[in-house]
């Protein structure tokens, strides 16, 4: 099952808990996420849904 993710959800990377939470910038056509992690690093993630989960607020 995949993640409808949408712009401006927070998220983080299923095997890169480092990273910590992320919050997404854009989703484009062709599956690809862009996300900006904690410390502003800007990453593109191909396929996003397959590697992203979404963080629920409390």
């Amino acid at each position: 099952m995949k993640l409808n993710i949408q712009k401006g959800e927070k998220v983080t990377h299923k095997t890169r808990e480092q990273w910590g939470v992320g919050t997404v910038t854009n989703v484009e056509r062709c599956g690809t996420i862009r996300v900006i992690f904690e410390g502003n690093r800007p990453m593109s993630i191909a396929k996003g849904a397959n590697y992203l989960k979404r963080v629920r607020e409390r």
